[in-house]
């Protein structure tokens, strides 16, 4: 209570005081008339200090207050009802709603819509304007509230967050642009190897055509690295999209978050509600109590004006009997002053009563007014955390099926890659295949060589023939080509050992994907099968068509002994002359 109230309060209970002691000093006045000498005139001054009694006593009744004492309060409204509800737990009509934090929700919103990532835009553009609208109608419903949405607008958060996050993963087929364009260019590269390598084996340049093979196997391998960089590139992007396989955990937090808001709202409101039925139920109660009260009161004060009444009738019979009922005229004025006083007290109480009954009425209105403004944001709450779960469920919905659907795309993508890395590798393997086969049969021609050289020298060291040392350096020199033809083809097979390693992740996924294919392998050594068969046909032809010379010239020789023996010997002058001639 204030300074103010505290001086009121006091000067009212003075101006009580005087018109309870202006009453009473009337009444014992009128004791002393009682007492006094009889006489006509005195009877006079009785009628007139009755009259008076009457005026005062009404005065007392109508002036008396009690409204500026504090008789009752909130804290006695709590104690006497049993009210669990505490004042500053109650939301007020002055307190101000804070939902600047959704404003800054919708802003965020608003800009991942301007995202610079076009290509993923289109997929969460119906959960960005969905969210939009929940937030509109949440920030609706906060403005007609007194509620503070803080908390609650940190629940989408991370939701938000993990949706900039999966807008911002890179496009795989973006990333491969530069990847792919460096595979063209090495395709070309190897197109014009082969077309140099071809034209130079239709000329007979062996040395140009063995130089384009290895430059062709240099750019394979080159290619294949690039294929493989392809799962490099997959992977980063499949990195990056692996965060959201976890967004159900965002969700899951976000509903034990908005259930623990709800709960509190909705304990809260219980706990209003039962308030409200307790403060209603204290106002019947009142209502019956001061009915009760009033009616007594009026039954009393009928019963005090009857006596009042009663006592004058009896005054005024004692007038008559002055003489033998002083006494008792004495007595009643006794009685009426203590009536009187009674009835002050008791009027005194009657308004206290009212005043407190007043009071009473004003603080659990305004307590009344304060649990259902508190019910009702309650329920407003609980409608805005219903709207944030809505806006927490599909946006954790739109991101789930991004995140699968990246998963599948990745997944084709890289069976697509293993395609196209089975394609090159093929390639690859079929060209270091050919150049083994042809090494190989290289060393095998210089095997025969040498063979053949080491007889020439054997036969030139047999008669010292001058031309042993030809043969010796042309072995020698045998010696270092097949040392570097054996280099060569086992840098050649580590090659095919290396690539055929680099293949098995692939040949795995194939396998498993069920899509058939012959392995490189098989296609080499079919491929190295026919060459043989190829030559060996050509090595037949050449067989045949040499047995055809011999057959011919047997033939000759046959023909030419059958024509000597038809011609007959020779003349003896000529044989001696062609003997002199060979003795010359």
């Amino acid at each position: 209570m204030t300074d103010v109230t505290l001086e009121a309060a006091r000067k009212q209970k003075i101006h009580n005081l005087k018109l309870k002691t202006a009453c009473l000093e009337n009444e014992e006045f009128v004791q002393e008339l009682h007492v006094s000498e009889w006489s006509e005139t005195q009877k006079q001054k009785l009628a007139a200090a009755h009259e008076k009694a009457h005026e005062l006593l009404a005065a007392v009744e109508a002036g008396t207050k009690w409204n500026l004492t504090q008789a009752y309060d909130i804290q006695k409204l709590m104690r006497v009802c049993g009210l669990e509800m505490s004042v500053r737990e109650l939301y007020k009509p002055e307190d101000k709603p804070q939902f600047m934090d959704i404003i800054a929700l919708k802003k965020t919103l608003q800009e991942l819509k301007q995202h610079r990532n076009k290509t993923r835009i289109v997929s969460f553009t119906g959960t960005i304007d969905n969210g939009l609208s929940k937030l509109e109608k949440v920030e609706e419903e906060l403005r007609r509230s007194q509620l503070d949405a803080t908390e609650l607008a940190q629940v989408p958060v991370n939701v938000l967050k993990n949706l900039e996050d999966c807008m911002n993963v890179q496009n795989v087929q973006a990333a491969l642009v530069g990847n792919e364009e460096q595979i063209n260019q090495q395709l070309m590269s190897i197109e014009k190897c082969k077309e140099i390598r071809n034209i130079a084996l239709s000329d007979g340049e062996m040395s140009i055509a063995e130089e384009q093979f290895y430059i062709k196997a240099q750019l394979l391998e080159r290619l294949v690295e690039l294929v493989r960089d392809k799962f490099r590139i997959i992977g980063v992007t499949d990195d990056e999209n692996r965060m959201f396989s976890k967004i159900h955990e965002v969700q899951k937090k976000a509903y034990q978050e908005t259930s623990a808001m709800k709960d509190a709202k909705r304990r809260l409101k219980q706990r209003c509600e039962t308030d409200l039925k307790h403060v209603h139920d204290a106002i019947q109660k009142a209502d019956l109590e001061d009915a009760e009260a009033m009616k007594r009161f009026a039954a009393q004060k009928d019963k005090s004006e009857k006596m009042i009444k009663d006592n004058e009738d009896r005054q005024d019979e004692c007038w008559r009997k002055i003489q033998d009922l002083e006494r008792q005229l004495q007595k009643l004025g006794t009685e009426r002053f203590e009536e009187v006083k009674r009835r002050i007290e008791e009027n005194d109480r009657e308004e206290k009563r009212k005043v407190e009954y007043q009071q009473f009425l004003d603080v659990v209105s305004q307590h009344k007014k304060l649990l259902e403004l508190t019910v009702y944001n309650c329920d407003l709450a609980i409608r805005a955390i219903g709207i944030i779960e809505e806006l927490v469920a599909e946006g954790c919905s739109a991101i789930k099926a991004r995140y699968d659907k990246t998963n599948q795309e990745l997944a084709d993508l890289r069976l697509l890659v293993h395609q196209e890395y089975l394609g090159v590798f093929r390639r690859l393997y079929k060209t270091l295949g050919q150049l083994v086969y042809k090494k190989e049969k290289k060393l095998e021609e210089i095997d025969r060589n040498i063979r053949t050289t080491h007889i020439q020298l054997e036969f030139c060291i047999e008669t010292f023939d001058p031309n042993a040392k030809k043969h010796s350096d042309s072995k020698k020199d045998l010696y270092k080509q097949r040392a570097n033809i054996e280099e060569e083809l086992q840098m050649l097979k580590d090659k095919m050992a290396t690539a055929l390693e680099l293949f098995r992740p692939t040949e795995e996924a194939l396998i498993q994907a069920g899509i058939e294919f012959v392995h490189p392998i098989e296609e080499v050594e079919e491929g190295n099968l026919q060459r043989r068969s190829k030559m060996v046909e050509y090595r037949a032809h050449m067989s045949k068509q040499e047995e055809l010379k011999i057959a011919a010239e047997r033939e000759e020789i046959k023909r030419a002994k059958q024509l000597m023996i038809a011609q007959g010997p020779r003349t003896p002058g000529k044989s001696g002359n062609r003997q002199i001639e060979y003795g010359q």
